[in-house]
């Protein structure tokens, strides 16, 4: 049966975290080091329409466009374009859409992380904009320690724990928990027991590259993660001579660090490594080397963790006990849920972390956050046959299996079924197109501008400006932050980058000054090495002349 819900409930909403039962506290984003970002909650803005000089036609657009892609100088660039002027079927007679422009429209192309507008439109039209994704906090009689409960710690697959809504401090919602528990009643735990059953046990895609395991955007997937997957390591200078000041975050004794980096006072000798060892038992090692300079201030590493559940449990512990929860350990992994969904009936649950399903797409589509988008595909997988429409435009979905976790794990291969599925459903041409992870990573995925550009069609339709808001906009915070920078496009373009070796895309909507909304989407393959910064020129070009339409 399904547990009832407790009396505390903590829910993280577009940067202010509100927990009910304890206290309001507003949060900030936090603009550090590995892409990070938080979701916008309002509107995407309406340009002003301003008649232009001469009516515009399709043929001189064409004219336009065919020039931009000449001029770009890249013979070798297979280049895919489809560019749309959406209908509106409210205006009588019905208006239907317009192809201004299409250059290979239905030819497969390698889409590197336009694939996560597929993922984020997917989870935003199953699960509904309000849908909150749940950690399940309580605990259990404990086993082997003299501690009356074990911690006991549900994955619902929020890739949120991070200080990326709590003014950089990773771990700042487990001190919230530590808070709600101790109003509990709860001071001392044995062992934490995680279950992160709800995802499949393959952390890293087979098809990522093998020789980039340690980098952030190849984090890996676990339905219990803390701080990307990632742990930071903070290198300030000491004393000449002297070893350089190492810190680790979030803290824990999860990672330990060999070797060291020293602190030089010759500015020339500055340079230092810090490497991860790939070992499978006891804790992970980083090694450390080199000489740091004492005029440098602080920098900031970050590296893959081997075992993100585990690393979460270690970091979780670390945070209660300096919260004052005596914690005797172990961490443990362990099923709390059956394969039928089903809780044991021992676990009480003491609080529900939620965090909005709109934050965290954004966090996907804006600042190209692959873990994200991966949690994202993976929680389709798990729950995607049990939801049902909402009620209601506006609300979330809802589950029609009565417990506690869908009785499906979510995978790669569940969550790019349900990813056809939906298109399926809503009349998006797929075909050519291949669907392998949910970021795009993985360069054999496919996808059509045709069928990406039907996509934005159908989310407009659908959603209006919300789904519109959760991409990146020029000059702004995410992955346009550096691009069309105080140019006609600015404020007017809001759209997701693509990027892999060999690969650049951009994708979205475009608000002209006529004000008319229009729909693109720009995939290039076969890009040779150094032409990256031609390919995103002609991109934003292209942006510049849809705004002039």
């Amino acid at each position: 049966m399904r547990q009832s819900f407790p009396a505390v409930f903590v829910a993280v909403a577009l940067g202010t975290a509100v927990c009910f039962g304890i206290s309001s506290i507003a949060l900030a984003a936090n603009g550090k080091g590995r892409p990070s970002g938080a979701a916008a909650e309002a509107k995407a803005p309406r340009a002003p329409a301003a008649a232009p000089a001469t009516p515009p036609t399709p043929e001189s657009l064409q004219g336009d466009l065919d020039r931009i892609f000449a001029e770009a100088a890249m013979p070798k660039t297979t280049v895919a374009v489809r560019i749309l002027l959406p209908g509106d079927p409210a205006a009588q007679p019905p208006a239907a859409p317009e192809v201004l422009y299409a250059v290979r429209a239905d030819q497969p192309m390698v889409p590197a992380s336009t694939m996560k507008l597929v993922t984020t439109a997917a989870c935003f039209d199953r699960f509904g904009p309000e849908w909150r994704i749940k950690t399940y906090v309580g605990r259990v009689p404990s086993t082997g320690t003299d501690a009356k409960y074990d911690l006991a710690i549900i994955g619902g697959g929020d890739p949120n724990f991070s200080g990326r809504f709590w003014g950089g401090d990773s771990v700042a919602a487990f001190r919230k928990w530590a808070e709600a528990l101790k109003a509990r009643g709860l001071t001392a735990v044995g062992r934490v027991v995680l279950d992160d059953s709800l995802f499949d046990g393959v952390l890293q895609h087979p098809h990522w590259p093998a020789n980039q395991r340690a980098d952030w955007y190849e984090a890996p997937v676990s339905a219990l993660t803390v701080n990307d997957s990632c742990i930071d390591i903070h290198v300030s200078p000491g004393r000449p001579g002297q070893p350089a000041v190492l810190r680790l975050d979030p803290p824990g004794g999860y990672a330990v660090v060999e070797g060291g980096i020293l602190t030089t006072a010759e500015k020339k000798e500055h340079g230092f490594a810090i490497v991860r060892l790939d070992d499978a038992a006891g804790p992970m090692r980083l090694r450390a080397s080199g000489r740091y300079w004492l005029g440098s201030g602080e920098a900031s590493e970050n590296r893959t963790v081997l075992d993100p559940t585990r690393f979460f449990g270690s970091a979780l512990a670390a945070a209660l006990q300096a919260e004052g929860i005596a914690v005797a350990g172990p961490v443990v992994r362990e099923r709390l849920v059956a394969r039928d969904g089903n809780p044991r009936s021992d676990f009480t649950c003491d609080l529900v972390h939620a965090s909005r399903l709109d934050a965290t797409i954004a966090v996907a589509d804006k600042r190209s956050q692959g873990l994200y988008a991966e949690c994202l595909m993976k929680m389709l997988g798990a729950f995607g046959p049990y939801l049902r429409p909402p009620a209601k435009p506006g609300e979330p979905a809802t589950i029609s299996c009565d417990t506690l976790l869908p009785p499906r794990q979510g995978s790669w291969a569940t969550g790019t079924q349900e990813v056809r599925r939906w298109l399926a459903e809503r009349g998006i041409p797929a075909e050519g197109c291949v669907f392998d992870d949910g970021s795009g990573l993985s360069k054999e995925n496919r996808l059509t501008a045709l069928a990406v550009t039907e996509l934005l069609r159908v989310m407009l339709e659908r959603y209006g400006d919300s789904f519109v808001a959760t991409l990146a906009q020029p000059g702004q915070e995410g992955s346009l932050s550096k691009r069309m920078r105080g140019t006609t496009a600015e404020g007017r373009v809001w759209a997701k980058t693509g990027y892999v070796s060999g690969v650049s895309a951009l994708s979205g909507y475009v608000r002209a000054r006529s004000g008319r909304l229009i729909i693109f989407s720009v995939i290039m393959n076969d890009m040779p090495l150094g032409d990256l910064w031609k390919a995103r020129q002609a991109q934003d070009k292209v942006c510049m002349r849809l705004v002039e339409y």
